[in-house]
């Protein structure tokens, strides 16, 4: 690799970016559910991040489970619940996972392909053999001879493995901890001639791929009419998590105004994660702001119904979900542990009925209180382990 080529590839690649960073800043200005272009940069910055870590820092002759589409990265709209990390995989390998599956609701591994289909879905609590919970568990096309422990098979067309740990006790549950290891013999890491080159180019266009796809996806919901109405996705072909639904679709505030949402969960339905976006598909700060609720956070009325006022301001409702004063994003809701989906019902409000349009008896929640919950928010996610 010579300093000229290493040098040019660098050039390239930081032209490419910056060419799709101001492209993509001028179109979302001229988007109703438009964003600043310093948001759109600073989406960039975190998708070039997540590039650099699973697509260069790693490789499957030497995998490491590193964090991906996470609160740093600003891209996929994760669930503010889970914490994802990725490994790369060479599926003729063979591969050892040990460590300890923690006390998160949902522990597990999801094999993708190259296109990010998911392929199958491999559940830690299943390989768990002592009562802390460690495992020890090999991956290969074929079972090892004379191996007797765990073992999961890995498809022809496995790329990755994703983990997913779910908690909706922010800070309270232990983590998964773990590694995988490469046992077949495998080259050592090496970047040989052009390598470089080529990861650094495909790094940019990686960058923009993703926040068009945010910026995509958001522009199909306007495009279907699902303004402040909900439609059910289907990710199954995507990772979905068994039995969970999703609902998304775009609000769109006038000023002053609110949407409150009434949704009756199915009686074996048990969790929940609702989640804001802004116009790129960026799943809004959760650690800092009430942009999300779980099963663990939010109030059920004494009727069974989830009742949650999605505002700019705080409504003073014991169920806010605030949109950093974006007046246009997506709303992105998972739910899971029944074969039937919820029901929902939206109404667009003044934000100061949205208080007398819930159930008498209802506590209003005050400004220092609201104030606890986020320092509560805050110190619970931050307690997570993300690395």
């Amino acid at each position: 690799m010579t300093e000229s080529g290493s040098t040019s590839a660098w050039s390239a690649a930081l032209g490419a970016l910056a060419r799709a960073g101001d492209r993509l800043a001028a179109e979302m200005q001229a988007r109703p559910h438009a964003v600043a272009p310093s948001e759109v940069y600073t989406s960039m910055l975190g998708a070039l991040m997540d590039g650099y870590l699973n697509q260069i820092a790693v490789s499957a002759e030497q995998p490491a489970f590193i964090p991906c589409t996470g609160y740093y990265q600003r891209l996929g709209s994760p669930n503010p619940d889970t914490v994802y990390r990725r490994a790369p995989i060479d599926p003729a390998g063979t591969y050892r996972l040990i460590g300890e599956r923690g006390s998160a609701r949902d522990a597990t591994l999801m094999a993708f392909t190259q296109a990010m289909s998911g392929a199958k879905l491999y559940d830690l609590s299943q390989v768990a053999r002592t009562p802390g919970g460690d495992f020890d568990v090999i991956l290969s096309a074929k079972r090892p001879v004379n191996h007797r422990g765990d073992w999961w098979q890995l498809t022809s067309d496995t790329e990755s493995l994703w983990l997913r740990e779910v908690s909706d006790r922010w800070g309270e549950d232990r983590p998964v901890r773990i590694a995988i290891l490469r046992l077949d013999p495998a080259r050592l890491r090496s970047d040989g001639p052009g390598q470089f080159e080529r990861r650094l180019a495909g790094l940019a266009m990686r960058v923009e791929r993703t926040i068009e796809y945010g910026v995509r996806h958001v522009d199909e919901l306007v495009q279907q009419g699902f303004v402040n109405q909900l439609k059910q996705v289907d990710y199954g072909a995507a990772g979905a998590m068994p039995l969970q639904f999703y609902h998304e679709g775009l609000f769109a505030l006038e000023p002053g105004a609110c949407l409150l949402v009434e949704c009756r969960m199915p009686a074996d339905s048990d969790y929940f994660s609702w989640s804001l976006t802004d116009g790129m598909l960026v799943t809004l700060d959760w650690m800092n702001s009430a942009t999300s609720l779980n099963t663990a956070q939010a109030v059920l009325d004494p009727d069974g119904v989830l009742r949650v006022v999605i505002a700019a301001e705080d409504p003073g409702t014991p169920n806010w979900m605030d949109t950093l004063g974006y007046l246009a994003g997506a709303m992105q809701f998972r739910t899971s542990g029944s074969p039937v989906a919820p029901e929902f019902t939206i109404t667009m409000l003044r934000a100061d009925q949205a208080f007398d349009s819930l159930p008498s008896g209802t506590a209003r929640i005050a400004a220092d209180e609201r104030l606890q919950s986020l320092r509560k928010r805050q110190g619970g996610w931050q307690q997570r382990q993300l690395w």
